[in-house]
C-alpha cells in the first residue's frame, strides 16, 4: 500500500467518524425530541423551532468555512469546525432551559458547518475523479450510522438514562477524533512547480456564481432537502402520531434509515464511479423519484413489516444523494474552487434545513403530520425536474471555450 493510499484511508476514516459524531447528535434531538419536550414544556412549534434551531448556525458557516478553506487548507479549518462543534455537543447535554438549548444547538450548528466543506475538500482532494463518488460515500457513511446510533439511543437509551447522556459521549468522542486528524493527517508539501501551476489555474471565486450547472444543482439540493429534512428530523414523531408505534419502536425503525443509507451510498458511489458523468446524474435522478414516492407510500395504511421495508428502502436510496451530489459538485469546477463549490451547493441545501422542519411542526399542529409528510413527498420529486437542466447547462459549458470551469471530462468525449 503506497503512502497515497495510506493517506486516504486516514483521511476518509477520520472525517468519517467526524461526521458520525455530528449525526449522532443531531438525530438524537430528533429521536428524543418528545422527552426534551416534555421536559421543557414544548408544543409541536417550539419542538420544530429547536429541531431547525442547528440550522441557524449551519447555514451562515457553510461557504465561508469553504472559501477559507480554499485559500488555506481543509485540515485547520476542519480541526476546528470538529472541536468547536464537539465542545457545544457536550453543552448541549447540561441545558437547563429552552433559551440556553437553542443557543448551544445554534454554536453545534457553526462547528459542524465549518467541518462539513472542509472535510469534504480534504476527501475530494485525496482522491481522483474515478474513485472520487465510492471513496465519498465511504466518508458519508458516518453520517447514516451515526444517525442509526443516535435515532437509536435517543429513543431507546433516553428514556431509560436520560437524553443528556447521549451528547456526552458524542461531545467527548469529537474531541478525540478532532486531535487524532491534528497529529495523524500531514499536510504536503508542495513542490514549487505545482504551487505555481495552482496559482495559475485558479479562478475567481464571482465565476462561481456565473456558472449556471452548479447553480442548478445548488437550486436542485435545495429544493430536495426541503422535503427530504421532513424525513430525517420528524420521523419517529410520524411512526409515532400515524402509526401509533411506541417511541421505542419508532426510534428503532427510523434508526434503519441510516444503516440501509450507509450501504446503499457504497453499493450506488460503485456503480456511479464505473460509468461517466451521465451515469452520475441518470442515478441521482432515478433514486430523487423513486424516494419521493417511497416517502408517499408510508401514508398509506400499511403492515409494521412494510413499513419498515419502506423506511429500509428510503435509507437505500436516499442517503447516498448527498454524496453523488458531492462528487458532482467536485467535477464541475476547478480544484482551486472546490471548497467554496461544496460549501454553496451544501449552504443552499441546509438552508431548506432550517425552514421546513419549522414549516412542518406548524403544519402538524395545526392540522397532522400525514398532509404534512405528502407535501415533502412531492417537494423531493419537484426537485428531480431540475436534474435535466444540469445535464443540458453542463453540456452547454463544456461546448464554450470562453467559460474558465470546467464540467466533468466525461463529457468532452
Amino acid at each position: 500500500m503506497n503512502t497515497d493510499t495510506r493517506k486516504m484511508i486516514l483521511v476518509t476514516v477520520l472525517c468519517g467518524l467526524g461526521y458520525m459524531m455530528y449525526s449522532v447528535d443531531r438525530m438524537t434531538v430528533s429521536s428524543a425530541i418528545g422527552l426534551i419536550a416534555a421536559e421543557f414544556g414544548l408544543g409541536k412549534g417550539e419542538s420544530g423551532i429547536l429541531l431547525s434551531s442547528f440550522f441557524f448556525g449551519f447555514i451562515v458557516f457553510l461557504f465561508i468555512a469553504g472559501i477559507i478553506a480554499d485559500k488555506l487548507s481543509g485540515k485547520p479549518v476542519l480541526i476546528l469546525g470538529l472541536m468547536l462543534f464537539s465542545f457545544a455537543t457536550l453543552l448541549t447535554g447540561v441545558a437547563g432551559s429552552l433559551t440556553s438549548l437553542i443557543f448551544y444547538r445554534v454554536m453545534t450548528g457553526v462547528g459542524e458547518g465549518i467541518f462539513w466543506p472542509a472535510a469534504s475538500l480534504e476527501v475530494a482532494n485525496v482522491t481522483s475523479e474515478k474513485q472520487r463518488t465510492t471513496v465519498m460515500s465511504l466518508y458519508w457513511m458516518g453520517y447514516p450510522i451515526g444517525g442509526f446510533l443516535g435515532t437509536w439511543m435517543g429513543a431507546v437509551l433516553g428514556p431509560v438514562f436520560g437524553w443528556r447522556v447521549v451528547f456526552y459521549v458524542a461531545g467527548a468522542m469529537g474531541i478525540l477524533v478532532a486531535l487524532l486528524y491534528a497529529f495523524l493527517v500531514k499536510n504536503d508539501r508542495k513542490p514549487s512547480d505545482l504551487i505555481a501551476r495552482q496559482a495559475a489555474e485558479k479562478v475567481p471565486l464571482r465565476t462561481l456564481f456565473r456558472h449556471a450547472p452548479v447553480m442548478m444543482i445548488a437550486l436542485y439540493y435545495f429544493i430536495l432537502l426541503a422535503g427530504w429534512w421532513i424525513v430525517l428530523l420528524w420521523a419517529p414523531s410520524y411512526l409515532m402520531q400515524v402509526k401509533n408505534l411506541t417511541i421505542g419502536t419508532a426510534g428503532t425503525i427510523a434508526s434503519l434509515l441510516g444503516l440501509t443509507g450507509a450501504l446503499g451510498g457504497f453499493v450506488l458511489g460503485r456503480y456511479c464511479d464505473k460509468g461517466d458523468f451521465l451515469r452520475r446524474r441518470h442515478i441521482l435522478m432515478a433514486i430523487t423519484i423513486v424516494s419521493g414516492f417511497l416517502m408517499a407510500a408510508m401514508t398509506l395504511n400499511l403492515s409494521v413489516p412494510l413499513v419498515i421495508m419502506l423506511v429500509m428502502l428510503l435509507g437505500f436510496l436516499g442517503y447516498p444523494i448527498t454524496p453523488i451530489v458531492l462528487s458532482i459538485t467536485a467535477e464541475l469546477v476547478p480544484p482551486s474552487l472546490r471548497g467554496s463549490a461544496i460549501g454553496f451547493v451544501m449552504n443552499m441545501g441546509m438552508a431548506a434545513g432550517g425552514i421546513s422542519p419549522i414549516v412542518a411542526g406548524y403544519f402538524a399542529q395545526q392540522y397532522t403530520l400525514q398532509p404534512v409528510w405528502l407535501a415533502a413527498a412531492a417537494v423531493i420529486l419537484a426537485s428531480s425536474l431540475v436534474l435535466p437542466v444540469v445535464r443540458k447547462l453542463a453540456v452547454t459549458t463544456v461546448n464554450n471555450a470562453d467559460d474558465p470551469l470546467p464540467v466533468g471530462q466525461q463529457l468532452k468525449h
